[in-house]
């Protein structure tokens, strides 16, 4: 079954998180972001997959050069806000920040042009996550950091579920969880083990939003709350049993010499058509649109939103 790219054209994203009911889960990936990022020099390009509304931008707002790819364009158009709020003191450094709109099993890049890359809360839409996994390790240069969070199907809540005989697939086997037609869930060694496929080195496994249980958000208060993730993510960490899984992995590629790793100044350079994926094509940009010479698909950017989905009505 193939999942939907895109739930958010029509649904405004910031509704799900701009509400005290899931205060609790934005500070624990917070919170674990900061322990993943925690000794990682933030320069040099960075692209966050799925990027929603820009939710975490400040997270790593301090690269020099930073992609933000969502598939909905709504989302982006939302994404500009959140960024230019956030940056509104600092003209020059949102004009170092790019908007794309494109699918994140086929990525418009170059190979070798991104220092880092971040998703959160995007491989449960994807049919296909290993593709995705290695898409964004071919735009990785050589020993770029890939921190991704998928939702985890061998999770504590449906082993007792399924041990109750309350769940009827069991969270052990390797195949995805699906709920409804929209969302899976995957278990934590298939992912693991699509990142050793592709050449990633795991270097740290945080499991995340442990006490996601409604009557804990309604009987502590959040500070109380992340004080016990904070402990629940170190214990929970080694045997992943929490509902949501963060992976920091670097990409070691072993035929680097011959890999060309300067990144190009101008962003235009990085792209590469996501039709014929030709990369030896340089696109063309003129006024607000997009074409390939070589196989001449066209693209818009709209409001300043490089759309690279491939659509119908753009292939030629």
């Amino acid at each position: 079954m193939e999942l939907k790219k895109s739930d958010y054209e029509s649904y405004d994203y910031r509704e799900f998180w701009e509400d005290d009911k899931r205060a609790y889960e934005d500070a624990s990936e917070r919170l674990a972001l900061g322990k993943l990022f925690k000794g990682v020099k933030k320069t040099g390009t960075i692209i966050d997959i799925g990027c929603g509304y820009g939710r975490l931008f400040n997270e790593y707002k301090d690269y020099d050069r930073i992609i933000m790819l969502d598939y909905s364009l709504n989302n982006l158009k939302n994404t500009k806000n959140t960024v230019q709020n956030y940056l509104k003191q600092d003209k020059g450094k949102f004009n170092k920040v790019y908007f794309v709109a494109a699918d994140a099993t086929n990525l418009p890049f170059k190979d070798v042009i991104t220092d880092t890359a971040i998703s959160v809360r995007i491989v449960h839409h994807l049919d296909n996550p290993e593709k995705f996994i290695s898409e964004t390790g071919r735009i990785l240069k050589n020993e770029g950091l890939f921190i991704l969070e998928f939702a985890n199907k061998r999770n504590l809540k449906n082993i007792i579920k399924f041990l109750l005989g309350k769940l009827k697939q069991s969270p052990f086997s390797p195949e995805p969880y699906m709920i409804g037609e929209t969302i899976q869930d995957n278990h934590p060694e298939v992912i693991i083990n699509f990142f050793k496929k592709y050449g990633f080195k795991v270097k740290k496994i945080i499991s995340v939003s442990n006490l996601r249980a409604g009557f804990l958000k309604r009987k502590l208060k959040l500070q109380n709350l992340l004080k016990l993730e904070n402990i629940s993510q170190i214990l929970f960490s080694l045997s992943k049993l929490g509902p949501s899984i963060f992976i920091k992995a670097f990409i070691y590629k072993n035929d680097n010499k011959n890999i060309e790793e300067k990144t190009p100044e101008n962003f235009e350079d990085l792209l590469l058509c996501p039709n014929c994926r030709d990369a030896n094509n340089k696109l063309t940009i003129t006024g607000n649109l997009i074409i390939c010479r070589s196989c001449g698909t066209k693209f818009n950017i709209t409001d300043g939103i490089y759309d690279l989905r491939i659509l119908k009505e753009n292939i030629v």
